[in-house]
């Protein structure tokens, strides 16, 4: 996790790497795949917080796909297994603040959209605009304190104790990428430099 400033505008980024290739060097690669495909859906017009909401059931997706977790997505993020492993939200705005202000406000007199029920962490509710510049960082942690709070709950039940053994030492990933939004796409302002 890194950031710079530039004419006095911060930026944020992250990447999770292996030391070799082998399954963990193989689920991040899933999990960049993950990242990207939520980033080609920004553009000026969609509602962050369904963007937000979709990681979520791509997440649910890939737990079930690699065995950690047992469900189908719906089952998984209802029962609060994606919050375990996802706790934050999809980004944030990024300008003279790296996590910058008005990610709530939606119009000139300070009206807010509050994160929807169960997401709290969510920075950003609102529609993206043409040029605002904003973070896409999905995240997949073993945080115990998280997992403890499943005990005794069909959630528990859910997670593969072996698989999540297997991912623990690593303690997760997080892909973040800064990207600046245009009326029919957006432009990805950190991706080509951490090309390898």
């Amino acid at each position: 996790d890194a950031g710079a400033s530039v004419n006095g505008y911060a930026s944020d980024i992250t990447r999770t790497y292996a030391k070799e290739s082998g399954e963990f060097a193989d689920l991040i690669e899933r999990f960049d795949e993950l990242q990207q495909e939520l980033v080609a859906q920004v553009k000026a017009g969609v509602e962050f917080a369904e963007l937000h909401l979709k990681c979520h059931r791509r997440i649910a997706e890939l737990l079930a796909e690699t065995g950690i977790a047992k469900g189908s997505a719906d089952a998984l993020i209802e029962a609060g297994v994606t919050a375990a492993f996802y706790p934050h939200g999809l980004g944030h705005l990024l300008g003279i603040q790296v996590h910058d202000v008005g990610g709530h406000q939606v119009d000139d007199t300070g009206t807010k959209v509050d994160p929807p029920s169960g997401h709290p962490y969510l920075r950003l509710t609102r529609k993206l605009e043409v040029d605002q510049v904003l973070t896409i960082e999905p995240g997949l942690y073993v945080i115990d304190m998280l997992l403890e709070n499943l005990a005794g709950t069909q959630a528990e039940e859910m997670i593969d104790k072996e698989r999540l053994d297997w991912l623990r030492p690593y303690g997760g990933i997080r892909i973040e990428d800064n990207v600046r939004v245009l009326a029919d796409g957006c432009e990805n302002l950190t991706r080509g430099a951490f090309a390898a």
